[in-house]
């Protein structure tokens, strides 16, 4: 498994200027040797008194598998979501879950997919 590394650049002390006043750090992201993207998508699906499956269509096609974490929300507060998510399938295009027993709210997710 790929994995990036981000560091924080100061794009002011790049310049040979030395002013009276120092300016406020102005820090950017730059990734490590070898990763030329990183695609993330944030989302969410919905349970309605279900285990599952339930499926999401992702908004981009990816060009391989994403690497997927999800999370189950009690969305309407009544103290259901004390369950175990499970990813069923993760393809391209789609990611299925599916829950320990029925509940009803959202599980976020996340995909990410590292592209070298």
């Amino acid at each position: 498994m790929a994995g990036a590394s981000f560091k924080k650049r100061d794009q002011n002390r790049f310049k040979k200027v030395y002013p009276y006043i120092r300016k406020k750090p102005q820090n950017t992201l730059i990734t490590g040797t070898g990763v030329s993207e990183v695609v993330i998508e944030s989302n969410f699906v919905s349970f309605d008194d279900e285990s599952g499956p339930v499926s999401h269509t992702f908004i981009e096609t990816y060009s391989s598998a994403p690497i997927v974490t999800a999370i189950a929300v009690d969305s309407e507060s009544n103290n259901e979501a004390d369950v175990n998510i499970f990813i069923k399938s993760v393809s391209t295009t789609t990611v299925s879950f599916e829950s320990s027993a029925a509940f009803t709210g959202r599980v976020h997710f996340q995909a990410i997919l590292i592209v070298s």
